[in-house]
Parts: structure tokens; C-alpha cells; sequence
């Protein structure tokens, strides 16, 4: 009898980027929430478990859900208690994965609004596969 073996592909249809602020969570939200109709509100954190069974690690995580536009946003500490999430990417204090009807939503434009607000020093789209592979797994 033929084996058959099930293939599963990574969901790696999602945008990601990389923000640079010096602000905390709450006061780069409030600059992202000026963007359009952007209404970020906290979600549950994303906990990681440690080598100590006693302790866990958490990440703040933060959600917006464009219904309109069919968009999921996701904005993720990348760096907390001195800790960092991803050491690839630890140049960056969050990372914002956009998710859903990707292929209409524009990436340039969203990253020039950005790059205007106050609270946010710098943006990069991140397209390296193995990052983006790796990061699939938190949303």
C-alpha cells in the first residue's frame, strides 16, 4: 500500500515591518491610531515559555481589524525587560505584521504616513523569507 504524506505549506501571505520608536506602547499607539481610521486596542500578550517553569516571558501584542478592507494589523513588542524577541530583527522596538487582503493594501503609502508621525523614527518593510517564516508562527 502507498503512503501518503500530508504537506502543509506556512501561511507567509502577510506584510511585515519594522518600527523604530523610542516611545512605549501606549504612546506610539496613540500616534498609529491618527493613520486613517486605525483603531489599535491591547490583546492578549504573547507569552513565551522559559527554561523556568515558575516565570514566563511576555510580549505586548496590539490588534487592529479593518473589516472594510478585509485587514488584520498586529503591532508586537520586540523588545521587553530587556529582552529581545527576534535578535534578527533588534534593530527594531516593534514589529507590525499586516495581514488578509494584502495585494490592495499600499505599502508605500502606509509607510510615508508613518514616516510622518511624530512618534515613529523610522520604518522598514521586512521581506527576508526565513524572518518571515519564523515570524508566522505568532499570528
Amino acid at each position: 500500500m502507498k503512503k501518503l504524506q500530508l504537506e502543509v505549506e506556512e501561511d507567509l501571505s502577510f506584510l511585515l515591518f519594522g518600527l523604530v520608536s523610542n516611545h512605549k506602547a501606549s504612546k506610539l499607539l496613540f500616534f498609529l491610531n491618527q493613520i486613517e481610521s486605525m483603531n489599535f486596542e491591547r490583546v492578549a500578550d504573547l507569552d513565551l515559555p522559559d527554561y523556568n517553569p515558575n516565570s514566563e516571558i511576555s510580549f505586548s501584542k496590539f490588534a487592529h481589524f479593518d473589516e472594510e478592507n478585509h485587514l488584520d494589523f498586529y503591532l508586537l513588542a520586540n523588545k521587553e525587560f530587556g529582552l529581545c524577541l527576534f535578535n534578527e530583527l533588534k534593530q527594531f522596538d516593534y514589529l507590525l505584521i499586516v495581514r488578509g487582503g494584502t495585494e490592495f493594501f499600499d505599502d508605500k503609502k502606509f509607510s510615508r504616513s508613518c514616516m510622518q508621525l511624530n512618534g515613529i523614527q523610522f520604518i522598514a518593510s521586512i521581506t527576508n523569507p526565513k524572518l518571515l517564516s519564523k515570524i508566522s508562527w505568532i499570528i
